[in-house]
């Protein structure tokens, strides 16, 4: 075989498996961005240990609340995690909500980001409802009526919405996350995701009890 015809076969396996695997979508067909990384900002992510059973933990448990850290870029793993399942399944609702716009903003990109360092049979498989150029700051559109939309940390904005995952992003940070979460579980989301960083609080109280677990013990 000529070369492009096998560089075209293997992308064509490639993104089988990718289709199948969010981790291996993830490591092997598309790039994040890292903005403090001016001469090399796009890059795959990394083979870690933990990725595969915090993908594994999304996956199963409906209402996830998680601790982050900067050096596991759970914001990117867990925007990953909710576009490939809006991707792959037709008019998922995926809101992203913050204390600021701006952060829950930060989310949408991240998908978008994704999809735009996607392999093009995986674009091609997830066509856009409208070109990414005409998709406005605060929302991704699918063809296949999925939607990524960023709104503030104002608990009745959940209310206008009826979302398949909701994910509250810095959550230790949403001075009204409480009315934000009771709000969502009011919606019967499908999926509940709350993550932060360390700051006092409602959402940190619920870690008092929590005690650590080796990573391998969480996987299926």
């Amino acid at each position: 075989m000529e070369l492009a015809a096998l560089l075209e076969e293997e992308e064509r396996l490639k993104a089988q498996v990718a289709v199948r695997s969010c981790y291996y979508w993830l490591t092997e067909c598309t790039k994040t961005h890292d903005e403090q990384d001016v001469g090399n900002p796009f890059k795959s992510f990394p083979e870690r240990r933990f990725i595969q059973p915090m993908l594994w933990l999304l996956d199963y448990y409906p209402r996830p609340k998680i601790k982050k850290s900067r050096t596991m870029f759970q914001t990117w793993l867990i925007a990953g995690w909710a576009a490939h399942f809006g991707f792959e399944h037709p008019a998922v609702d995926v809101i992203f909500q913050s204390q600021k716009e701006e952060k829950a903003i930060h989310c949408v990109d991240c998908v978008k980001t994704l999809w735009e360092n996607s392999l093009p049979s995986l674009q091609a498989r997830w066509p856009l409802a409208k070109e990414m150029r005409l998709q406005p700051n605060i929302r991704l559109e699918m063809a296949n009526k999925s939607r990524f939309l960023a709104i503030p940390g104002d608990p009745d904005q959940i209310r206008f919405e009826h979302p398949t995952i909701w994910i509250a992003d810095e959550a230790a940070f949403m001075p009204r996350w409480s009315e934000c979460y009771a709000n969502a579980l009011a919606a019967k989301c499908l999926k509940i995701v709350c993550l932060s960083s360390a700051y006092p609080g409602d959402f940190m109280n619920l870690f008092r009890e929590s005690v650590p677990v080796d990573w391998g013990s969480i996987e299926p």
